[in-house]
């Protein structure tokens, strides 16, 4: 069976569809014979040969994570600072995946690995609107309702119109409060920087939910593949018209 181009690099996780056409207009994928890919292409998998900057496309079956990252680990696959990263974590299988909407170095939670790259733009694009849920420990807010109005309104700052989906507040304890927030953007640090701008400092920043994929008492530093009810949810985010990116 024939397959257009772009998908096949997009399908061994190289980048999404939309990344894959403008590495075909860049003449930065080719055939064995060396001859430079046009958009409309197609190829036979396991027959013809795929090159993007003169490095042969492998195509591997789609693998979906979640990884429950703990405080102090770094999303990147190498830190210049030696600090252990998620890839630690990672046995030799999963090191090939890259990561979907990353975290912070202090903040943990649940992250989504996968080799999937439409999935990936999917799942991280801001006109797709997921869901993210946190749960934000917080200290210095001086009027919990006003946090909440800004929130929801859109907070400016840095440039950026910063807003929440929702905000509830779960309680107050050893001078923190506990805070629930629901992101359908997911800006740099959009949340950290919510609450600075409303006088506040961010104690704890945990996520608990990505669309319909849950931490799930998974343990920290911990990793599993999706079972199948979330699987569903890849099928169904990759079935949404792309009219969105």
């Amino acid at each position: 069976m024939r397959l257009r181009l772009q998908k096949y690099i997009a399908q061994a996780g190289i980048c999404s569809r939309r990344a894959a056409e403008e590495l075909i207009k860049a003449g930065r994928v080719s055939n064995q014979s060396g001859r430079i890919a046009q958009i409309g292409d197609s190829i036979v998998p396991g027959v013809d040969r795929v090159f993007v900057d003169g490095k042969p496309v492998d195509t591997k079956a789609q693998q979906y994570v979640i990884y429950h990252k703990p405080p102090k680990v770094v999303c990147s696959r190498k830190d210049t600072h030696g600090r252990r990263t998620l890839y630690d974590d990672l046995p030799e299988q999963l090191q090939h995946l890259f990561y979907a909407g990353r975290l912070d170095f202090l903040s943990e939670g649940l992250l989504i690995l996968t080799n999937d790259g439409d999935f990936k733009q999917r799942l991280t694009h801001p006109g797709f609107c997921i869901e993210k849920q946190y749960h934000v420990w917080v200290r210095g807010l001086s009027s919990h309702a006003a946090f909440h109005r800004d929130a929801l309104s859109g907070i400016r700052e840095g440039g950026d119109l910063l807003r929440a989906k929702r905000v509830s507040f779960i309680g107050q304890q050893k001078g923190l409060t506990q805070l629930e927030i629901i992101l359908t953007e997911g800006k740099y640090r959009e949340i950290r920087r919510m609450v600075h701008a409303s006088g506040g400092k961010v104690i704890r920043l945990l996520r608990l939910r990505v669309g319909d994929i849950g931490l799930s008492g998974l343990k920290p530093s911990k990793w599993r593949t999706f079972h199948s009810q979330e699987l569903q949810f890849v099928n169904q985010l990759l079935q949404q018209s792309s009219n969105r990116l």
